[in-house]
């Protein structure tokens, strides 16, 4: 099945972008090339999949001429493979765990095979395990990651991994405010080291924001602290590296000035250094007033450079007419997509849940009705020093009920040339896939990679799609127990 683009058009640039892209003409982007005219888009659809019997599936990803996909009923595990060139069903192969009763929560793909994580509980214990495949799904081995205390159970946020896919952080956080974390080589197949995080004055519920880990085994834990009104003159962020060895290092970075709303931090490999940019507030931390950024390579106490958001950008960001607009709110930080000079492009989305006490009934349970609402992208260039180059706005709506947001939000495929935001125009079967198209100058266009028929439409997984090359996406859509792959080739 193959659907054509239809003609796209530009959208009108504001004068403000025309005047920062003159700063970015002087730097080297992540994108270099200048722009280009857009080729047609195609899509490629599957024979569909009978998953009524299934409580879970994901992609795993491409390997050379085949797409495998993991899938689980309530007892059993299958690989399914498909054939990369025209989705065609390949085969499926049942796969089986060490262990009883275990509990998959995330799978990371290697370059010729896959490891599945997976955790069981005994005697009071939480055991972290993974399991090797081949991309024929054999088992290859089945390896010990740590051992946690309690009855906790991992989740995919409570997992980190490098660039390169060799070191994995596993952390839980603990009744008592500290992390218990497992730093993992998956080259060796051994823990570097296990270890509780527990540092004075702060907290797991109150201070933490992230882990991170790099291409060398180096870990982060970042801290928020005195992030509020009373002790705002003390707040500052803290971050501690954990060496390979398990030494530990502590770096304060000034924040005194303002309250962070949100912060999203990652490693540049490149630059050999921690990025961290977010959303800062001047007086309250449910809005956000402005962008702020710094970066470290630990040798010295870094600056966080701020810029405010103008009273007429954040209007158009979030539709307010109000007289008095404090700030943007419900805004969270989706990702920073790293610059080759140690810049970065922020990307933040406005996100709203409403839960009503409504009930309605699911397979005989009962259940609060959950709506939920995906308003537009926040996106801003930043310069290695943190000053704002550009900002814009990609406008759209989405909404949908009882789907935890699912089938919402974008998925970005980066180039050379450019960076895409893929998206589903509404969430229902007549939806048209759109994407929002950003070049290296900031220029801006928005396409229709396709149009619809409810009778036999798509409604793809796009936040949890894959990109298997410069051109081609990978994407799940799921239908009355149906299940789809789609690849969309640019």
């Amino acid at each position: 099945m193959q659907y054509s683009v239809v003609e796209p058009f530009t959208k009108n640039t504001t004068t403000m972008r025309h005047y920062y892209t003159l700063w970015l003409c002087a730097t080297g982007w992540l994108w270099s090339a200048l722009w280009a005219p857009l080729n047609a888009q195609e899509l490629q659809v599957s024979d569909p999949i009978n998953i009524s019997e299934e409580v879970d599936y994901q992609l795993i990803g491409r390997y050379e001429d085949q797409v495998l996909l993991y899938r689980k009923t309530e007892t059993k595990f299958f690989i399914q493979s498909f054939s990369f060139a025209n989705l065609e069903h390949n085969w499926v192969e049942t796969i089986s765990f060490d262990h009883k009763e275990v509990t998959p929560f995330r799978i990371i793909p290697h370059e010729n095979s896959f490891s599945i994580l997976y955790h069981y509980h005994q005697k009071g214990h939480t055991h972290v395990r993974g399991c090797e495949f081949s991309t024929e799904a054999k088992e290859l081995l089945d390896f010990n990651i740590g051992t946690f205390e309690g009855p906790f159970s991992p989740k995919h946020q409570y997992t980190a991994t490098s660039a390169n896919k060799r070191y994995l952080l596993v952390y839980l956080p603990l009744h008592n405010g500290s992390i218990d974390v497992v730093q993992f080589d998956f080259q060796q197949k051994q823990p570097l080291w296990q270890k509780q995080l527990s540092y004075q004055g702060l907290s797991y519920m109150q201070h933490f924001q992230q882990m991170v880990t790099n291409n060398t085994g180096e870990a982060f834990a970042i801290y928020d602290q005195y992030n509020n009104k009373r002790q705002r003159k003390k707040h500052q962020f803290v971050i501690h590296k954990i060496k390979p060895d398990g030494e530990d290092v502590t770096q304060l970075v000034p924040f005194e000035e303002y309250l962070s709303y949100d912060l999203y931090v990652q490693y540049d490999e490149i630059n050999d250094r921690l990025v961290a940019a977010g959303l800062y507030s001047v007086e309250k931390t449910n809005v956000s007033n402005g962008i702020f950024y710094f970066n470290t390579d630990f040798t010295g106490t870094p600056t966080v450079q701020t810029s405010a958001l103008e009273e007429g950008f954040m209007r158009s960001l979030t539709g307010k007419r109000k007289k008095k607009l404090p700030g943007i709110q419900n805004f969270t930080i989706c990702q920073l997509v790293l610059r080759k000079d140690g810049g970065a492009l922020l990307v933040a989305e406005q996100r709203f849940s409403y839960e009503s006490t409504v009930a309605f009934y699911e397979e005989d349970r009962g259940m609060r009705q959950a709506d939920y609402l995906y308003e537009n992208i926040l996106v801003a260039n930043l310069h290695p020093s943190g000053k704002v180059y550009w900002k814009d706005v990609l406008f759209k709506s989405q909404s949908s009920e009882n789907d935890n947001g699912r089938y919402s939000s974008f998925f970005t495929v980066t180039t050379n040339a450019s960076i895409r935001f893929v998206y589903n125009n509404n969430i229902s079967w007549d939806t048209s896939i759109f994407e929002y198209v950003i070049n290296a100058r900031g220029q801006v266009q928005r396409n229709v990679v396709t149009h619809q028929q409810r009778k036999n439409g798509l409604l793809p997984l796009l936040s949890s799609g894959l990109q298997v090359s410069a051109s081609e996406v990978l994407a799940l859509s799921e239908r009355d127990q149906k299940l789809r792959l789609l690849k969309i080739n640019y």
